[in-house]
């Protein structure tokens, strides 16, 4: 552990913190290495698959760099990156990882100096935590079935549909016009994660072979009578099909056969 170097997925955005990047290697200011940088139009164009992506694909953090808030060049991108970030954080709870191992941050185009300790300072702050899994507990296989369990479920309609609007929410209100607390709002969300999360491992393990509910429950930890409540609605939903009846246990396979990855 004493030589663990972390590996680090940055986003940056174009007008501010790529630009800073930039400047940081031309005015010779030492800083971190680990970092891999991503150049994104805007902060608020990071999507939470992408991130869970980053960690699919070996990354032990993720740090998000935008610019200060008021000077987006999309006006309100990088509050759209902060909403984005709170559901991100919540699916990585959720599934049992450090949520430390995401940051957003914001520096501007002429913050060269800032840019070099914000990747330094987070470059610390992962590998205290250690390779992505060892603080958590989990395995590799385990581990990436968690991540492509979240990642599917960032990318459901219902999760994207609420988490775009929580600023709307949080300011303007519904259809109905009830205004929600950011409180309000981060348990509305976890309640769609906690429904959203299962689902799409159920979708997972049955992309690999029929199982029945007793099979599911027992792979997922959760009790049949929750699991069948999911496969209904999966069902309903036409993800979910039945594939064959072994003695008297219906066994499921799902209709999606798209690459989680």
């Amino acid at each position: 552990m004493s030589t663990f170097e972390p590996k680090i997925l940055g986003f940056c955005c174009n007008w501010c913190s790529y630009a800073a990047a930039d400047l940081a290697g031309v005015s010779r200011v030492q800083y971190a290495h680990n970092i891999v940088i991503v150049r994104v139009m805007c902060s608020g164009r990071v999507d939470p698959k992408f991130v869970m992506a980053g960690f699919l694909s070996g990354a032990d953090g993720v740090l998000i760099l935008g610019c200060h808030l008021g000077d987006c060049h999309y006006t309100t991108g990088n509050f759209e990156a902060m909403n984005a970030v709170v559901e991100t954080k919540k699916l990585l709870d959720y599934v049992g990882l450090n949520p430390g191992r995401l940051m957003l941050d914001w520096v501007s185009a002429a913050e060269g100096g800032r840019f070099a300790e914000l990747v330094t300072g987070f470059t610390d702050q992962v590998r205290k935590l250690g390779p992505l899994g060892s603080v958590e507990g989990k395995d590799i296989d385990e581990l990436k079935f968690e991540l492509r369990a979240a990642k599917m479920a960032a990318e459901s309609e219902k999760l994207r549909g609420v988490a775009g609007k929580q600023t709307e929410f949080t300011t303007k209100g519904n259809k109905y016009g009830e205004v929600f607390t950011r409180h309000e709002m981060d348990r509305v969300l976890e309640g769609i994660i906690a429904e959203e999360v299962p689902m799409s491992k159920i979708l997972l393990l049955t992309q690999e072979k029929p199982l029945s509910v007793k099979e599911i429950a027992n792979r997922i930890g959760l009790n049949p009578p929750r699991v069948l409540k999911y496969v209904s609605a999966l069902r309903h939903k036409g993800l979910l099909a039945l594939d064959s009846i072994e003695k008297t246990s219906p066994l499921y396979v799902a209709q999606t056969q798209g690459s989680p990855e």
